[in-house]
C-alpha cells in the first residue's frame, strides 16, 4: 500500500462530548447522517479506520463501554482512529466479509472479531468498533460481500407488489419477488458489464445487485439495502487494470490507429475528405478495461508470440488487443 505523510487523529479528540446514547444520529443509508465533524479536514493514514457513523466502543463481549482510555467511549462520524490488527494482502475479496483495495487495485483484508454474529474491528486496549460503522481503511473504501435488502414497490412495476428478477445477462425473466420480501445480495454490476452493451445507451450504467447463491440480479432501485459499505464489483467480462501506459494493437501485431481522434488531420478536398489520425491509441496507466478473449500475437520485433487480451469494444468493427504483461486482473470472469 502506498505510504502517505498524513495526520492520525488522536482518539480523545474525536470522542463526543455527551455520554447520552440518544445523541447518536441513526440512518439506513451510508453517509446520510448529518452531524458536525471536527475531524473533517483530516486525512487517513495507514493503520487507520474512518467511521461512517457515530460509533460506540465495545469490549470483547460486545458490551458497550462508557469509559475507555479516559473518555466516554463514544466516537463521531468521520473520525479517523487507529486499528490494532495487521492488514493482509488477499487474492479473492469475495472470500471475506469485508475487504478494501489500494490505488493499484491490490486487495487487502483486516481481520475482525465476530461477537454474537456481529463483526468488530479491534482498536486496542480492549476496545472494538462495529465493522458496519467503518467507511474506509487506510483511506480506502471498505467493500462487503454480503448485505441484506428488502424489495420495495416501484411506481412503474409491471406487476403490483412484485419486482422482476433478471438473469445472468441482465435480461428480464418471468420470476418475481414480492414487495417486502427479504433478500441477501453479494455483488453489484450494471447492465453493460453483464450483457456486453454500450454503457451509454439503454440504461447500461444502471446498477444491478446480484442475489447471493444465485446467478440472478435485481435493479438497485427495487431494493432497500441495509449496509453502509459498497458491494463487491462483478462483471461477466474480465476486468483488468492497466499497470503501465500500453499500446493498443490489431490482430496482426500492428499498433491500432483510430479513424478519428482529437489529433486528426484532414486529407483531400472538402468534397472528398478523409479523416486520418496522427497517433496510435494508447491506454494510460490506471485505466480499467473489459477483455473478452485470450490470444497470442507475434510482433515484428519479437522472436516469439506474446499473450494478449482482446478488448471489449462497441465503437467500431476492428478487433483490438493489448499485451497481457501490461495488465493486472482485478475482478470479473477470468478468461480460460
Amino acid at each position: 500500500m502506498k505510504k502517505n505523510k498524513k495526520l492520525i487523529v488522536n482518539l480523545a479528540a474525536v470522542i463526543l462530548a455527551t455520554t447520552s446514547a440518544g445523541s447518536i444520529v441513526t440512518t439506513n443509508q451510508a453517509h446520510a447522517a448529518q452531524t458536525t465533524d471536527q475531524t473533517q479536514d483530516t486525512t487517513a493514514a495507514d493503520g487507520t479506520l474512518t467511521l461512517n457513523h457515530n460509533t460506540r466502543i465495545y469490549n470483547k463481549k460486545g458490551q458497550k463501554l462508557y469509559s475507555y482510555q479516559r473518555t466516554n467511549g463514544l466516537l463521531k462520524k468521520g473520525a479517523t482512529i487507529s486499528y490494532a490488527k495487521k492488514a493482509s494482502a488477499i487474492d479473492d475479496p469475495s472470500t471475506v466479509r469485508y475487504s478494501f483495495h489500494d490505488d493499484d487495485w491490490n486487495w487487502f483484508y483486516l481481520p475482525y472479531k465476530t461477537i454474537k454474529g456481529q463483526e468488530y474491528y479491534s482498536i486496542g486496549h480492549g476496545g472494538y468498533v462495529k465493522a458496519i460503522n467503518v467507511d474506509k481503511i487506510n483511506g480506502n473504501n471498505l467493500y462487503t460481500n454480503q448485505v441484506t435488502g428488502t424489495i420495495k414497490a416501484l411506481k412503474y412495476s409491471r406487476k403490483p407488489n412484485q419486482e422482476v428478477i433478471l438473469d445472468s445477462n441482465g435480461k428480464q425473466t418471468k420470476d418475481y419477488l414480492k414487495v417486502g420480501q427479504k433478500v441477501t445480495l453479494d455483488r453489484q454490476s450494471n447492465y453493460h458489464e453483464l450483457s456486453n452493451t454500450d454503457p451509454d445507451n439503454n440504461g447500461g450504467s444502471t446498477v444491478l445487485y446480484g442475489i447471493k447463491g444465485q446467478n440472478q440480479y435485481l435493479w438497485s432501485t427495487a431494493v432497500n439495502i441495509n449496509s453502509r459499505q459498497t458491494l463487491l464489483p462483478y462483471s461477466n467480462y474480465m476486468q483488468v487494470y492497466i499497470t503501465k501506459d500500453t499500446n493498443v494493437y490489431t490482430s496482426n501485431g500492428e499498433q491500432y490507429v483510430p479513424k478519428t481522434n482529437s489529433n486528426e488531420i484532414i486529407l483531400g478536398n472538402k468534397n472528398n475528405s478523409v479523416k486520418v489520425s496522427k497517433e496510435p491509441q494508447i491506454l494510460l496507466k490506471g485505466t480499467i478495461e473489459s477483455v473478452i478473449k485470450k490470444t497470442y500475437i507475434k510482433f515484428s520485433n519479437d522472436s516469439k508470440s506474446e499473450l494478449c487480451y482482446q478488448l471489449q469494444s462497441t465503437n467500431d468493427s476492428v478487433d483490438k488487443y493489448i499485451k497481457a504483461s501490461g495488465t493486472k486482473y482485478i475482478y470479473g470472469k477470468q478468461l480460460q
